[in-house]
């Protein structure tokens, strides 16, 4: 946790994976931030070698009636992120895989372990498209470059790997992420929050609309190709 009063720190134990009863306790400690008119920031941070493994599949292949809303779901919180009327700043002590990626994408910051833990998105590598949701997250936060090297390829980028495709805004050990995490976000501390709201969601608003619609959230299938001189 946070030795400074102004950050509300939420802690994802064990290999912070996202299940209904995870993600409602994100919820509630963002509620919690919320609530603390002292609070400034909310920082995220993992345990051990992990920051997020992403979804919890165990979890999600027992329950597949929920499957689909669930992932969803979890889109609902990254919207809730992008508009946030504080800065959010992923402390990226480990692992960062799938939805865990993604959060880290919806944070205002993010800080990497230089000597441990990968960014991924894995989905080409495990038989999985982007849900419609995912996908809008994914396309609005990384540049082409960054989507070449992680989403199309399944590539495990290192802190400074990550740094170089402005993925996370700087790296150092992990006793130095904290301190990190409040040099790279001080200058969104203070800010009014209902400006602060107001500002982040016009920058998201196409992205924040998507996400909170009641769009189909299926994951994309690419047509059959065309015959060649059709179009």
């Amino acid at each position: 946790m946070s030795s400074d009063p102004a950050v509300h720190t939420i802690q994802f134990r064990g290999t912070g994976v996202f299940n209904p009863e995870t993600l409602a306790d994100v919820h509630e400690q963002l509620d919690a931030a919320l609530a603390n008119e002292k609070t400034q920031a909310v920082f995220l941070r993992g345990e051990g070698k992990n920051f997020s493994q992403g979804l919890d599949l165990e979890y999600l292949s027992a329950h597949q009636e929920i499957f689909s809303q669930f992932v969803t779901d979890t889109m609902f919180l990254a919207g809730r992120m992008l508009a946030f009327p504080m800065p959010i700043v992923s402390l990226v002590n480990g692992h960062a895989f799938g939805l865990g990626a993604m959060i880290v994408l919806a944070s205002d910051y993010a800080v990497m372990r230089s000597d441990r833990g990968f960014f991924c998105l894995p989905e080409i590598d495990i038989g999985m498209t982007l849900t419609v949701r995912m996908n809008a997250l994914v396309r609005a936060r990384l540049s082409q470059r960054a989507l070449r090297e992680t989403l199309l390829t399944g590539g495990r980028l290192t802190g400074e790997q990550a740094r170089q495709l402005n993925i996370v805004d700087a790296v150092g050990e992990d006793s130095d992420l904290e301190a990190l995490a409040l040099q790279v976000a001080s200058p969104m501390f203070g800010k009014p929050r209902e400006q602060l709201a107001g500002l982040k969601y016009g920058l998201h608003e196409n992205l924040i609309t998507l996400i909170f619609s009641d769009a189909d959230d299926a994951a994309y299938q690419a047509p059959s190709l065309w015959p060649r001189g059709q179009g």
